[in-house]
């Protein structure tokens, strides 16, 4: 299929649709809270705090290891769909089990988050580069922001059907709020599940004659790793950009995943908390489109 195909660029964007209900209801919102009133009872503030953040941390170190070496394969090899189907399995299977999670048994929760978040941000290092077999270069700012606007506003939708079962659960037939947070999780699965399918469906793997298949792509994917390892001291300006970034995006990652822990440690209720995120939500996906405007005007830098 010829690349700026609306068809393939929606079925791809999709995915950003279905796994951003993980980032939203899941990582900033849900986790957190019943993290520390159902999973964590009992237990001293501070404590809880920093289980949630011991977890957040693993999940963390997890993906930053995993990264460079899973970053080379989907540059070498014609494996991409496949390591997208068994990450974004992971995810969706380890997010649904959160809702058989029985109170106080923290430790168990933060196995299953710690494996769906490597799920999601190993998913979304195969899903990045498909795009290259989805978009010309001329077309890659617009049709990736729209895969993030898509983001924000399909994680928004799911994330405010959840709070409003979490909010009025009697409405929605559940006995308290503790059992809507449960079902919550077990509709963020489903959401990713079925929203992924377009892409598994249309979205054709990147053609490349020099690229190498099934086991050889693992081979080549280490050593792209270990021959880009061995330059990376001479090139000084993607070191500098690697260390700026990393510094940057887990300042970023640790204010979406901490936030509302912060926020029930300094006292504010659940719903103001809840609102301010759905909040963000939904100003994201008309703010992401407008700098891919930006971007296709004044160019990636200034923007």
């Amino acid at each position: 299929m010829p690349l700026d195909n609306k068809k393939t660029i929606l079925c791809w964007s999709l995915y950003d649709w279905a796994n951003s209900a993980f980032a939203t209801t899941v990582m900033a919102c849900f986790f957190p809270i019943f993290f520390k009133e159902y999973w964590s009872a009992g237990a001293d503030v501070n404590e809880s705090t920093f289980k949630l953040g011991l977890a957040n941390s693993l999940a963390g170190v997890l993906v930053a290891l995993s990264a460079p070496l899973l970053g080379a394969i989907a540059d070498r090899g014609t494996v991409k769909k496949k390591f997208l189907l068994f990450f974004a399995f992971l995810g969706v299977v380890m997010t649904c089990c959160l809702s058989l999670v029985a109170k106080g048994q923290w430790v168990f929760a933060v196995v299953l988050y710690v494996f769906a978040t490597v799920g999601f941000s190993g998913g979304n290092i195969f899903y990045d580069a498909l795009l290259t077999g989805v978009a010309s270069k001329r077309k890659m700012n617009t049709v990736s922001a729209l895969g993030f606007a898509l983001g924000y506003l399909g994680g928004g939708i799911l994330m405010s059907l959840n709070v409003w079962m979490y909010l009025r659960p009697t409405t929605f037939g559940f006995t308290d709020d503790g059992q809507a947070v449960r079902f919550a999780f077990l509709t963020v699965g489903i959401w990713w599940a079925v929203f992924s399918i377009p892409l598994f469906l249309f979205v054709k793997e990147p053609t490349d004659p020099h690229a190498q298949r099934g086991w050889e792509s693992v081979k080549a994917g280490l050593k792209q790793l270990r021959g880009t390892l061995g330059k990376i001291r001479r090139l000084k300006t993607v070191l500098l950009f690697l260390i700026a970034y990393w510094f940057y995006i887990d300042g970023v990652d640790t204010i979406v995943r901490m936030a509302v822990d912060y926020g029930k440690s300094l006292g504010f209720e659940d719903k103001d908390l809840i609102t301010a995120l759905l909040l963000v939500q939904f100003i994201g996906f008309p703010a992401t489109l407008a700098f891919a405007y930006l971007a296709n005007r004044i160019g990636d830098k200034l923007a």
